[in-house]
């Protein structure tokens, strides 16, 4: 009979076992909720076992794979119990794909378990006490992301274009996707179809990235090489996909190692038309370049900025400060609702950030490239800074940056947290610079993965 995700199960049952878990050992594992890393998770013999694809409330036999300090990570071998919080994954790559490891879940399952992980990366904060909001979330959560990057390679002769296994380096050819746009989706699509005209190039190109302005239908692509594109090969490149992407703006080459990430170029050159899409977020216009920091959930865009605005809470006086701003997506609309915005981006994100803002007429926001904490020694000199928010990049909060709020005299930080390691560090960093943190608000900007953000306001004391 086979289980809810389609897989065959065997009758046998695993073999009753005490003492530690070891590898090739099989067991009968009940799941009891989902961990950080996308994995279901239980504890047998003292020992947490971590295993790929089920599902809190199945029971299942599993084969335990390895352990490693006190931790085993095990595979599905047969499903004895169902889980009503299990659904059939509408991805036909599910299981093998590694994009997505929540499908299987009701999504609103997958919120309950995102609220848990935040409430318990709070926990390791001292936090628990807090209380802790259901996690928010957009529906439907199909085809909201707007930006693509895709792996290419050969194999036996034929192309092949799309996403690593989970936790393998086994390229998976995928010819749907349904939670990216269906623009970056015709992207892949028109790549696979124009493969014997690109074929020269076959043995630089790495991937591709694209990314889908969602309000405007523009697509513009980059094709990540290990080398610069000789004219003739531009031309070819150029010749090749011009007709086949629907609504496609611009093309370029993105310079990528020849060792490491294949899409981990940050370095892009113009091919064709422009390097950028049009886009409109809650009535603010922005003109978004391929490889820019922007969101790219468009689905749940509108409704992150209202809920950080209104976290904010900004008077019409009152000065606000931004760190990793990136090329506006958020300061344009707090510049809006408040007296001015000091934001810090990165150089190469500068001039697009400032093009953002003439393309509003939005005056009242100032663009810097430097120290966040110079940065805000230098605003103060011109009026208080009352407010702060906070989104920083993976790694989390520069160490300096709590204390220079404090002294800088802020009032209030709004920090949204996109990795729930950092989110612990930096809640406990907030508080011992003299911030209380009052409430944490889950927020999902990327359905079907264990990856969650985290809306936190704190006030001084």
């Amino acid at each position: 009979m086979p289980d809810s995700r389609g897989r065959a199960q065997p009758r046998q049952r695993a073999a009753a076992r005490s003492g530690p878990l070891v590898r090739g050992q099989q067991v009968t594992a009940r799941f009891v909720r989902m961990g950080p890393d996308g994995e279901a998770l239980t504890t047998i013999a003292g020992q947490e076992l971590a295993v790929p694809y089920a599902a809190p409330g199945e029971e299942a036999q599993v084969e335990i794979l390895d352990v490693r300090r006190g931790q085993a990570r095990g595979r599905l071998v047969a499903l004895r119990v169902k889980s009503p919080q299990v659904v059939r994954p509408p991805c036909p790559h599910f299981g093998r794909c590694g994009g997505c490891q929540w499908q299987h879940l009701g999504y609103r399952a997958q919120l309950a378990e995102k609220t848990a992980l935040v409430r318990d990366a709070l926990a390791r904060a001292h936090l628990a006490r807090l209380p802790v909001e259901p996690a928010v979330g957009w529906e439907p959560p199909w085809e909201f992301r707007t930006r693509l990057e895709a792996v290419t390679g050969i194999r036996e002769g034929r192309p092949v274009l799309g996403f690593f296994t989970w936790g393998a380096d086994r390229l998976i050819d995928i010819g749907a996707c349904p939670v990216q746009h269906p623009g970056n989706v015709a992207v892949m699509n028109a790549i696979r179809a124009a493969w014997n005209v690109l074929e020269p190039v076959a043995g630089i190109l790495r991937g591709t990235i694209s990314r889908v302005g969602a309000a405007t239908g523009e697509v513009i692509v980059g094709l990540a090489v290990t080398r610069p594109l000789s004219t003739a090969e531009r031309l070819l490149t150029v010749r090749g996909l011009l007709g086949r992407i629907p609504n496609l703006v611009g093309l370029l080459e993105v310079r990528t190692p020849h060792r490491g990430h294949p899409l981990a170029g940050r370095r892009g050159s113009l091919l064709w038309g422009r390097p950028f899409v049009r886009e409109e977020v809650a009535g603010v216009r922005f003109r978004v370049p391929l490889l820019a920091e922007f969101p790219v959930n468009a689905r749940a865009l509108p409704g992150l900025v209202e809920m950080i605005l209104a976290a904010l809470d900004a008077a019409p006086d009152d000065g606000v400060a931004e760190p990793d701003a990136g090329i506006g997506a958020f300061t344009l609309h707090i510049a809006l609702a408040s007296a001015r915005v000091i934001a810090i981006t990165g150089v190469t994100q500068l001039d697009a950030a400032w093009d953002n803002a003439r393309l509003n007429g939005i005056a009242n926001c100032m663009f810097y490239a430097r120290d966040p904490a110079r940065a805000l020694e230098k605003a103060v000199r011109r009026g208080s800074i009352g407010l702060a928010f906070l989104h920083p990049p993976g790694a989390g909060l520069d160490p300096g940056l709590p204390p220079a709020l404090r002294l800088a005299g802020v009032r209030r930080v709004v920090y949204l947290g996109r990795a729930l390691a950092a989110l612990a560090r930096d809640a406990a960093a907030l508080q011992r610079a003299g911030f209380r943190i009052r409430r944490a608000q889950p927020i999902d900007l990327s359905p079907h993965t264990s990856r969650v953000h985290a809306l936190l306001t704190a006030s001084a004391e």
